[in-house]
């Protein structure tokens, strides 16, 4: 599966969920829950995308929290932290592999 593939599958998380672009303003918190737990483990799941990927930024707290890493975990609890992290996500993505 190419990298645009792999991006267009993180994407397509977002708009199976109708929040491509609104997680700010109208995600609830079940579905804001929902998006984040599809994401981090599409990109822990991800493949050549994964190198590509800003590794700070998103490999390495998709993985910590996959684990279970207190400090990641907690940091998440807040539905603001998740709905930046999305967001930066969804944006990186879009602007990047210009979907």
């Amino acid at each position: 599966m190419s990298d645009i593939d792999q991006a267009r599958g993180i994407l397509n998380i977002y708009r199976f969920y109708g929040q491509n672009g609104k997680l700010y303003l109208e995600a609830s918190p079940e579905t804001l829950d929902a998006v984040f737990d599809a994401v981090v483990d599409a990109i822990n799941d991800l493949g050549t995308l994964k190198a590509k990927l800003p590794y700070n930024e998103f490999v390495l707290p998709c993985r910590r929290v996959a684990e279970g890493d207190a400090g990641w975990v907690g940091h998440f609890e807040e539905r603001d932290n998740r709905r930046f992290f999305l967001s930066d996500i969804y944006d990186y993505l879009v602007i990047v592999y210009r979907i």
